[in-house]
């Protein structure tokens, strides 16, 4: 017996208007593994980031995750079932400290009520004990651990990407959706990050990776959705779409597509 996707997206469709900004659009993302989702600009791509994450609501199609359809669902909604997303321009707090940001991530998995709050109960201390270590366990994975009571705000963009990736993973997800986390990082920087992203996968986390660096994307990513637009015109193993020529001609441009990819 075959084992159903953790994701699943069937012929998803947004029309804003007299634009078709995704037409038809299907794809899937197994647990444990990294599907790329690439197109060049105005493709479509960030409409499907939201129709996915709650932010839009389908014109038509499914989307299911871990058995249950949350095409429709409000953000909030679609992020308690497990489906959680970073922002390409992220929104971290830059008065707060690292340590600070990363709890916010916490606020929909605490598990103490208003009189837990009100009263400081041993339940919410406990709890909050177990949610600093979990962050502090985070930031060190990333490197973060010795700026966790900076400001953010004074951070180099490079950490913050990671930062905000350590925000999401505190909300538990069974699914992440990366939008551009490696904007603005040096080479170097995004091979920390992918082996990160990499290591991920261990844990059993499906993640959809929505990026323009085609090294990253090449580098991490089991399959690779391409989509134009708002059309899926490719889907395949980094290799299979290196080697498709409608990729080269519609995404890459068929005489930089072997220098770039």
């Amino acid at each position: 017996m075959v084992e159903a996707p953790l994701l699943q997206v069937d012929a998803l469709s947004r029309r804003f208007g007299g634009l078709q900004a995704v037409d038809k659009v299907s794809f899937a993302v197994p647990a444990g593994r990294i599907v790329a989702l690439i197109g060049p600009n105005g493709a479509g791509k960030s409409t499907i980031v939201n129709l996915l994450s709650g932010v839009l609501k389908p014109s038509a199609g499914r989307i299911v995750l871990a058995g249950r359809e949350t095409g429709g669902l409000p953000a909030h909604a679609v992020a308690r079932l497990g489906m959680v997303r970073t922002f390409q321009n992220g929104r971290l707090m830059p008065r707060l400290s690292v340590l600070e940001n990363v709890l916010l991530g916490a606020d929909g998995v605490c598990g103490y009520g208003f009189a837990d709050a009100l009263l400081r109960t041993p339940r919410l201390r406990r709890q909050e004990t177990q949610l600093r270590g979990q962050a502090m366990a985070l930031l060190d994975e990333l490197g973060l651990a010795g700026d966790a009571a900076r400001e953010v705000g004074g951070m180099a963009y490079g950490k913050q990407r990671k930062l905000e990736i350590a925000r999401a993973l505190m909300q538990a997800p069974s699914l992440l959706l990366l939008d551009e986390p490696a904007a603005g990082l040096n080479s170097a920087e995004a091979d920390e990050l992918g082996r990160f992203v990499m290591g991920l996968r261990t844990r059993g986390l499906g993640i959809l990776l929505i990026e323009h660096n085609m090294g990253v994307v090449m580098r991490l990513a089991d399959r690779i959705v391409v989509v134009n637009f708002g059309v899926k015109i490719a889907e395949g193993t980094p290799d299979e779409v290196r080697a498709d020529d409608a990729v080269l001609e519609a995404y890459l441009g068929r005489k930089a597509a072997h220098a770039a990819v």
